[in-house]
């Protein structure tokens, strides 16, 4: 790891711990961002809740609109009927009776003393909603309601309610302040022998069945007389209004329901909350530790595509993506059995990290990529441009020996041809010619090292790797061969005596990299390879060819077919070197490869046969260089394949 990479994952710490930071106390401290979370904990806990079967344990004995209705008052409740009610459903068989009306006040005096001795005397279950509270009860009303209801029997009938939007949320414990029982729900599981800790639980609100069937079974008080002693035998029997305009209280359901789940009667809420405790049951979702565990995962997320360096218009679709399949996710698997995962804290850890990378490393990323840029657009493709800008890590700005190919193009008589027209003509041609050369060689990906005159030196597996270098060039060379014929065709129907286009190829290890002063400095190659490069191009004006591959090119390239020239011994060289010619496509339309090829290794061996063979080929192939060149050399005694070159 480099001191820049060691940098970059130092700042990426920093910046993940910044943003999961940030992230965890704007939701916790900025009210529109928790009242945010909570909104999407509602919509998933109401819209996305698996469904369960109507509650065995729990029936509602509701006091109806018909009920109240029999009675010359509606509030408080028939104190007589009531009674009756109790001994109704002690008859019945019920494991335990909860009775959520509040005796406060005084009503008809044998009504309320039939109850209060009722309700002493019961022997089935019971308990009784109470409170001592100031804003629900005043001194006279708690005085009542103490003579009335005995210690044993009461039941905190308070609900604890979201400040922020008003919703019954949690279970009201009880034991609060000073004369205050037990809630409601944990006085009822005390009664069924079920031990409760002093704690206040989110509200596991049990799901309908079905869209027709409520979550508990709900009759109408005053027909419990009446129904089958089956429906309440053993289970918990709760009484208390259901009526339309009363004792209601929003629940987190009104999100998405603005009926009876939304605005839920007390006695219902009640319901629920028995319920849970009876089965077990808890709101699943992650406590604060795993909620910051989650945040500083997708701070995480969000370093990690900053280190990618891929710009800010990727990192932040990646992450939107991201953001967008966890949500979804979240929602369809609470379903399944997904906890309530964090969401508003995540997301802004991952968009906070992602801003922050942009901003600690972004701005010398770009900084790079428009160096880069500069430097080296007007040398090599697009394609390879985009791909230093990626990945800085494969442009060496010092000497790195690699293994490199090497293309080398030259005009034949060009020297002579400028000198025969005028300076703008000269221009005008040569730029042309040189626009056209050089779209070939971006086309393959090539690096146009420099012009020298109208001579051209690319180079191929750098700046970048290019796995297949030598067949690149020597792609890019036919193509180059194919446009140089068609050009010098059109130039000369013009009038303007352009020759052919001469092309070598060589590849070898090479020091490729940024050579200059400090106020100039371009980026080249340099060893002995581009010096055998060159010559390789200049060696087709023997052969009468126009493209010239060394041995080590053509052992690159198992794709493409050559046809060897000879062992040529360059000048200033002591070892002979194989060159080849590649195979065009109008050469693969005849059968003249494969006739050079068996004269060849007659020549190579010294037989005598290959003598008479290549004459041969050159009555059926008179238009053929290399046959033709190869018999001037028969012709002056060569009896091999082995060339001497006393020129350059």
């Amino acid at each position: 790891m480099n001191a820049k990479q060691l940098k970059d994952y130092r700042a990426a710490i920093i910046v993940a711990a910044l943003a999961a930071i940030m992230a965890t106390l704007a939701v916790q401290y900025l009210t529109f961002l928790s009242e945010l979370e909570t909104t999407s904990r509602d919509l998933r806990v109401a819209g996305q809740s698996a469904p369960m079967p109507q509650s065995k344990d729990i029936v509602i004995a509701g006091l109806t609109e018909e009920t109240v209705s029999q009675f010359a008052y509606r509030s408080p409740v028939d104190r007589e009927f009531l009674a009756n009610l109790i001994k109704t459903l002690e008859a019945k068989g019920a494991r335990a009776v909860g009775v959520d009306v509040l005796f406060d006040q005084a009503t008809e005096p044998a009504k309320d003393e039939l109850l209060k001795k009722t309700i002493r005397e019961a022997k089935v279950p019971l308990f009784i909603s109470y409170s001592n509270s100031p804003n629900i009860v005043n001194e006279d009303q708690l005085a009542y309601l103490n003579d009335f209801v005995p210690e044993r029997l009461r039941a905190g009938a308070n609900l604890l309610k979201d400040p922020t939007n008003d919703s019954v949320r949690w279970i009201f414990p009880g034991q609060t302040n000073p004369g205050m029982p037990l809630g409601f729900v944990r006085k009822a599981a005390k009664l069924l022998g079920i031990n409760t800790p002093n704690t206040a639980p989110e509200i596991a609100w049990r799901p309908h069945p079905d869209a027709e069937t409520p979550a508990f079974a709900v009759y109408p008080s005053h027909t419990v007389a009446f129904l089958p002693d089956e429906w309440f035998k053993g289970k918990v029997v709760l009484v208390g209004a259901i009526l339309s305009i009363t004792d209601r209280h929003r629940t987190p359901l009104a999100v998405l329901d603005d009926g009876d789940d939304g605005n839920m009667p007390g006695i219902t809420v009640m319901a629920h909350g028995i319920s849970q405790v009876m089965e077990g049951r808890s709101l699943q979702r992650f406590n604060l530790a795993g909620d910051i565990a989650v945040t500083v995962l997708f701070a995480l997320v969000g370093v990690g595509l900053g280190l990618l360096k891929r710009g800010a218009a990727f990192s932040f679709t990646v992450g939107g993506i991201f953001i967008l399949l966890y949500w979804v996710g979240s929602f369809v698997g609470y379903t399944y059995g997904l906890p309530l995962v964090p969401l508003l804290a995540p997301t802004l850890a991952l968009l906070l990290a992602l801003w922050l990378m942009d901003v600690a490393i972004g701005r010398a990323e770009r900084k790079q990529r428009q160096f880069i840029q500069g430097a080296f657009s007007r040398y090599v493709s697009p394609a390879v441009v985009s791909q230093l800008v990626d990945d800085p890590s494969a442009l060496s700005i010092k000497g790195d020996r690699r293994e490199v190919t090497f293309i080398f193009t030259d005009i034949a008589s060009f020297t002579t041809l400028s000198e025969g027209l005028t300076s703008e003509a000269l221009s005008e041609v040569l730029n042309a010619y040189l626009d056209g050369a050089c779209s070939i060689i971006l086309k393959y990906q090539g690096t146009i090292d420099k012009f020298i005159g109208d001579a051209i030196m690319a180079i191929f597996n750098a700046p970048i790797s290019q796995p297949d270098h030598a067949e690149r060039a020597v792609k890019c060379a036919l193509e180059l061969d194919v446009y140089a014929e068609d050009f010098k065709k059109k130039q000369n129907a013009a009038g303007i005596p352009i020759g052919v286009t001469r092309i070598g190829i060589h590849t070898g290890v090479a020091t490729v990299g940024n050579f200059g002063s400090s106020s100039r400095m371009d980026f080249t190659a340099l060893g002995d390879t581009v010096n055998t490069a060159a010559r390789t191009e200049g060696v087709n004006k023997y052969f009468g060819t126009r493209i010239c591959v060394t041995e080590e090119s053509v052992a690159e390239c198992p794709n493409l077919k050559f046809r060897p020239i000879g062992d040529v011994v360059l000048k200033g060289k002591t070892k002979p070197v194989g060159l080849f010619s590649p195979v065009s496509e109008a050469d693969a339309a005849t059968n003249v490869t494969e006739d050079y090829m068996a004269a060849y290794e007659l020549l190579k061996a010294e037989n005598p046969k290959g003598i008479d063979s290549f004459r041969a080929l050159a009555t059926q192939y008179p238009s053929d260089p290399i046959i033709a060149y190869h018999c001037r050399r028969i012709d002056a005694g060569a009896t091999s394949t082995l060339i001497v070159l006393e020129d350059k």
